[in-house]
């Protein structure tokens, strides 16, 4: 679920830090000395330790309804896998786009930095997307490996103008400002482990899939942006654009 820091390693691939997991039904009120169940989060390691009163935030666009989607990350999930036999390809659970670095906020923070947002993202018009491509991220660990659907450079307005208002609101709060080498990017696979290499080899199939699925889907997979998402811990809120 998470944006992560896009920069190109020796293999030309970009590098995302570890996203933060959204593991439905959990909050961040846990004891700091708790020892996370990696079974329970299918091999997953946090970014950082729950700490009591501190919560994982980010601000997205939601993408996890989206029948166009949900059909790409489902025809490129069948082709890795049966690609490949020794690691499996998972879906992302909420499939979006980050418009933020996932941070931290404390819980008495969060109604003032919400009220923050709402006031940077009043009058905000709606806008659409277009996408270019597949490519496969890596995070900085080298521990999960990613494939993202690319979003196309001539898009990148709509979303420069949201990132430069959402960082006057994390400004404030002394709260991470995102990338500025942005590769904004939707990401619907992940697996463990550094398997660049093996993605890279199913590049020219899985751009095949991407150019199909997103002619047929265009309109859904394009829809217009109406609403943006503020997640932090297991709260939601969403902000309206007209």
């Amino acid at each position: 679920m998470e944006n992560e820091k896009l920069k190109k390693t020796t293999a030309n691939v970009p590098s995302l830090p570890s996203p933060a997991l959204c593991i439905p039904g959990t909050t961040n009120d846990t004891e700091p000395d708790e020892q996370p169940d990696l079974s329970k989060h299918q091999g997953r390691t946090r970014s950082f330790p729950h700490e009591r009163g501190i919560w994982a935030s980010y601000v997205f666009i939601d993408y996890g309804d989206s029948d166009g989607w949900l059909e790409m990350q489902n025809e490129c999930k069948t082709l890795l896998n049966d690609a490949s036999t020794t690691v499996e390809f998972n879906p992302i659970d909420r499939m979006h786009l980050s418009l933020t670095k996932t941070f931290t906020i404390r819980h008495h923070n969060i109604n003032p930095f919400v009220a923050n947002l709402r006031e940077q993202l009043a009058g905000r018009r709606r806008f659409r997307l277009e996408f270019s491509g597949v490519q496969v991220y890596v995070n900085e660990e080298r521990t999960r490996t990613f494939l993202g659907v690319r979003v196309a450079e001539e898009s990148y307005g709509a979303l420069n103008a949201l990132v430069t208002s959402l960082d006057e609101c994390l400004r404030e709060y002394k709260l991470p400002l995102y990338y500025t080498d942005r590769a904004f990017h939707v990401s619907i696979l992940w697996c463990l482990g550094d398997r660049e290499a093996d993605v890279r080899k199913e590049l020219p199939a899985l751009t095949a899939v991407f150019e199909r699925v997103y002619e047929e889907e265009y309109c859904d997979i394009s829809q217009q942006v109406k609403t943006l998402w503020f997640k932090c811990g297991n709260k939601s809120f969403h902000f309206d654009l007209i």
